[in-house]
């Protein structure tokens, strides 16, 4: 068997029939048989009642997934316009900042990790690395996001109404998400 009861691992990412799914399916079936010896169903009607409840636990990991997905392009692409306002906000002296925002685009933005728990403070973001971004782009960014936190306040240090930007922390965590291709080779 691929797994047992006491270390059950399903596949989510596959068919319910695949081989290590139905491998798993007759692991539950048995452990559910031996657990319940008195449920009144056979080995088959336990098995296929897995099979109908795996393909539901699936459809659910899927819209999860994508729910994810979305999310995530939609932080991505926050942080993105976040940036290339700050780019045009202060392009007289930097001219070429804004193009180096616009080329990476959305998919060059660093993705951020929470490990805050509900009503436990505020949130802390770590910022997932990319491996692949050169550390002048990395540090541009950087900049950008300082030039946004301080802008946020008027004079004499009053914070401007609003949201407050997420206290981003840089990490040794790395993005495992696809490098864009097409940059200039120095963003790489």
């Amino acid at each position: 068997p691929c797994c047992t009861a006491d270390n059950f691992r399903v596949d989510l990412n596959d068919t319910p029939a695949s081989a290590w799914n139905t491998s798993a399916s007759h692991v539950f079936a048995a452990s559910f048989r031996d657990a319940h010896p008195g449920c009144g169903r056979s080995l088959k009607a336990i098995f296929d009642a897995w099979i109908v409840h795996f393909n539901y636990l699936c459809q659910v990991y899927a819209k999860q997934q994508m729910v994810a997905r979305e999310e995530q392009a939609r932080i991505l692409n926050l942080l993105y316009n976040h940036h290339l306002r700050m780019a045009h906000r202060h392009s007289g002296p930097y001219p070429s900042v804004v193009n180096v925002v616009q080329q990476l685009g959305p998919a060059g933005m660093s993705s951020d990790e929470s490990e805050h728990e509900v009503g436990h403070g505020e949130r802390t973001y770590h910022i997932t690395g990319k491996a692949w971004r050169s550390t002048t782009v990395t540090a541009t960014l950087r900049v950008l996001d300082a030039l946004h936190l301080g802008m946020r306040y008027q004079q004499q240090w009053n914070a401007t109404a609003g949201a407050w930007p997420h206290l981003r922390m840089p990490s040794s965590q790395l993005s495992s998400r696809e490098l864009p291709s097409g940059l200039p080779k120095n963003f790489y």
